[in-house]
């Protein structure tokens, strides 16, 4: 699976994504408006009312694969989720502890907790590590293994501590800093921020916060209880007088018969 595929900025493509999203849950139960929540200052920290038009291109394009629908995409998401089991379960399988430790914090930069919870209650570290040991090409995980790998030795250049023993003001700059990198390769037609760790690990972080349960919570999804069926006998759930409308149904079908 390719890298994926860049945000629009464009403001006549903007909220196209979440509009998707609306739509392809709205098909799985039924979805409120997306919830406006601010996630903190400016810079790497996302707004999740702007997120999902973040993680992909707009109206259609891909999540995590080149050439995804959005709801193909989510789909992609929720299956990465399922793989990824629980908050809290298995240890890592691809990711080593200190790398996990790292993604644990950059995530959390980028979606922090304030009044609701954020990337590590969300199991983020989690997906990305299913996502690495089951999903990406080798050459896509080495790419960002590599750059998760930098971040410790910037970080004790700049503070004298990993990465994730810095403070959170420390880590906030440090991750401006690769934020301001990829916003100067977007903005360069010679350069590709797809080729860069932290476009995929903010993409990452999106993807893995959106397809769990307190990123559904956000997008205001309510699960209906029942098996959706896609086709029906009427007749077989008593679509009779003692039902609403069933005596205008029978009344319309002796009238044709007639």
């Amino acid at each position: 699976m390719g890298a994926i595929c860049r945000a629009s900025r464009s403001a006549s493509n903007r909220g196209a994504f979440a509009a998707g999203c609306r739509a392809y849950y709205a098909g799985r139960g039924g979805a409120s408006a997306v919830r406006a929540r601010r996630c903190g200052p400016g810079g790497p920290t996302v707004r999740r009312r702007r997120a999902l038009e973040i993680i992909g291109v707009a109206a259609g394009a891909p999540l995590l694969a080149p050439g995804s629908a959005v709801a193909e995409a989510l789909a992609l998401g929720q299956r990465i989720r399922s793989a990824a089991g629980p908050v809290g379960g298995a240890p890592p399988a691809t990711l080593t502890p200190a790398q996990a430790r790292t993604v644990t914090a950059l995530a959390e930069v980028i979606i922090p907790r304030t009044d609701t919870p954020g990337a590590s209650e969300a199991g983020v570290t989690a997906f990305v590590d299913a996502l690495l040991s089951g999903w990406l090409d080798a050459s896509d995980r080495d790419r960002f293994l590599a750059g998760l790998d930098e971040m410790d030795p910037i970080a004790r250049a700049a503070h004298g501590a990993d990465f994730a023993d810095c403070s959170p003001a420390q880590q906030t700059e440090l991750v401006a800093r690769l934020d301001a990198e990829l916003d100067r390769r977007r903005r360069d037609p010679d350069e590709d921020e797809r080729q860069t760790f932290f476009y995929d690990m903010k993409r990452f972080t999106l993807a893995g916060y959106f397809t769990s349960q307190v990123g559904l919570r956000s997008l205001g999804y309510r699960i209906i209880p029942g098996a959706f069926e896609g086709c029906v006998i009427l007749d077989q759930y008593g679509t009779g007088e003692g039902r609403p409308g069933g005596r205008r149904r029978r009344q319309s079908r002796a009238g044709e018969q007639q």
